[in-house]
């Protein structure tokens, strides 16, 4: 995908890196709760840190699911939330974020 044809294209790569890096966080956030002491607190932290990753990826597979074309087995959000939250989109957007 060409991040650069957006309009906003920083803006939602931005969006994009921390929802995906909170995403990543909650999720080992919640796995050391589980395997260490199962404190409901950690728990309740990296879920929230889930929640939101979860929210903003979904919401720029939204904005960008124009840039995937549908067919019948799959929708054009399904394949940029697939695409998203495999990671596939972060090094472009990381690229962009900084300028290469």
């Amino acid at each position: 995908m060409d991040w650069a044809r957006e309009t906003h294209a920083r803006l939602i790569a931005a969006a994009y890196t921390v929802g995906f890096g909170a995403w990543l966080i909650g999720v080992l956030v919640i796995l050391y709760g589980q395997f260490s002491n199962g404190a409901i607190g950690l728990m309740v932290v990296g879920i929230v840190f889930f929640a939101i990753g979860q929210g903003l990826v979904s919401i720029v597979a939204f904005r960008l699911r124009k840039n995937f074309p549908t067919s019948r087995a799959t929708s054009s959000y399904s394949q940029a939330w697939q695409r998203l939250s495999l990671g596939l989109e972060l090094p472009p957007a990381v690229r962009l974020l900084l300028g290469r």
